[in-house]
């Protein structure tokens, strides 16, 4: 090795050079954190003067005419619903009556066929009583006739009995029409 012409000391060299490193790294930390700040202030300052203007505030006075368009539109459904339920309700309660009167129709219907069939089967039976009486009515005139033509005269009491006996048979026909 070789002679030095200057001693010194490492160690304190390094504990100059550490001291001297430690005040700048807190220098320049402060230095970051008064930048940081001015530029977290120079942010608030721009957003507060950016709420605060006329676009921002006609955009939340739009936003609050929106809610209350939504607000009335949703109480407007609200009342459309009740009123389709309540008319679903009636809905049912007309349906639940058109099927009651159907069925009374029918069973008047059924009712009706079957009166319309015993009133036919009375009307053949009154017809056939007519058909037998005209045809009574038709021998006693030939009787009547025949009695007429051998006696050669002609008496009150006969002539009385084809009365009474044309008389029926009309009386019967006008029942029947």
């Amino acid at each position: 090795m070789s002679p030095s012409l200057y001693s010194y000391s490492p160690l304190p060299m390094m504990s100059c050079l550490r001291e001297s490193n430690l005040r700048d790294s807190r220098l320049w930390l402060v230095f970051l954190l008064c930048l940081l700040v001015v530029g977290l202030l120079v942010s608030l300052i721009i957003f507060a003067v950016k709420a605060n203007s006329k676009g921002c505030k006609d955009g939340l006075r739009a936003q609050q005419e929106c809610q209350n368009q939504t607000d009335h539109l949703q109480h407007q459904l609200t009342v459309a619903q009740e009123v389709l339920q309540r008319t679903k309700a009636q809905y049912t309660v007309c349906n639940q009556t058109v099927e009651n009167l159907r069925d009374s129709l029918e069973m008047e219907k059924t009712q009706s066929q079957k009166q319309l069939k015993e009133l036919q089967g009375e009307i053949k039976r009154l017809n056939q009583k007519l058909q037998e009486a005209s045809e009574e009515a038709e021998r006693l005139r030939k009787e009547f006739r025949r009695t007429t033509v051998n006696s050669g005269s002609f008496s009150c009491s006969s002539s009385s009995s084809l009365l009474f006996i044309a008389v029926v048979v009309l009386g019967l026909n006008a029942l029947l029409t």
